[in-house]
């Protein structure tokens, strides 16, 4: 599809923000020397302006030039779940693909770095999952907020940004997984649950990345079809 003047711009002007050729916190060239330098008409930057406004990159206020914004994980949090929104239907292996890349070092990362009050919220979550009853048809939300916790302990908002990002499709497969004869998954990852907890309490990242992608793949076993591979990297021939 061929681009349009505006979205060219668009694109050359992110690039420069991207780059750091256009600080962030620093005002942007103004119109008239934007137009004259990039030989554009003052429709076309103003359309590509907007577009990085609406963006969040961009912050413009009444009588002044356009500053570059400092993006925090509160866009991301806005403009990625529209994203995932957008696409067309994960499936549960890709779903699980990016939880396993994503979970597993995260595991470990939170060992080595969770607070007490992290710990504590971990023990509260596992708790809870476990006294809850097997329900067909019904993913716990406890178990999201579990994982999500995980997350939060490794003390790196990028790692909790990405994980809610793709929460809404985890909840998706895992509801319409949620059917007969789960409840031994469901006695198993109440069991998980503890042994991650465990290692994260004794500071074991080893451990803590072991439970955590064994955890993730019997789950996965389960719900996928007999015969599906998913998560397995290809061997050298």
């Amino acid at each position: 599809m061929r681009l349009t003047t505006s979205q060219t711009l668009f694109e050359e002007m992110l690039l420069r923000i991207q780059t750091g050729a256009w600080p962030v916190g620093q005002a942007i060239p103004s119109e008239r020397k934007l137009i004259q330098e990039m030989g554009v008409s003052r429709i076309a930057l103003r359309e590509a302006l907007f577009m990085l406004r609406s963006l969040g990159v961009l912050d413009t206020g009444h009588g002044r030039k356009s500053i570059v914004r400092q993006v925090g994980t509160d866009l991301l949090e806005r403009i990625l779940p529209l994203v995932c929104a957008l696409e067309p239907a994960s499936s549960y292996g890709q779903v699980f693909e990016v939880r396993l890349a994503l979970e597993v070092p995260a595991a470990g990362l939170a060992a080595l770095r969770r607070t007490s009050a992290n710990l504590d919220r971990l023990e509260e979550l596992a708790n809870e999952y476990a006294r809850q009853d097997f329900v067909a048809g019904h993913y716990p939300r406890t178990d999201l907020e579990f994982h999500l916790q995980v997350a939060q302990s490794t003390q790196n908002p990028l790692i909790t940004t990405l994980l809610n990002v793709i929460s809404r499709h985890v909840i998706s497969v895992q509801a319409e997984s949620w059917g007969t004869g789960v409840p031994i998954a469901w006695d198993r990852a109440k069991r998980a649950h503890f042994s991650i907890v465990e290692a994260i309490r004794s500071q074991d990242a080893d451990r803590a990345r072991v439970e955590m992608e064994a955890h993730l793949r019997y789950t996965a076993a389960l719900v996928q079809p007999p015969g599906t591979a998913i998560g397995k990297t290809s061997q050298p021939g």
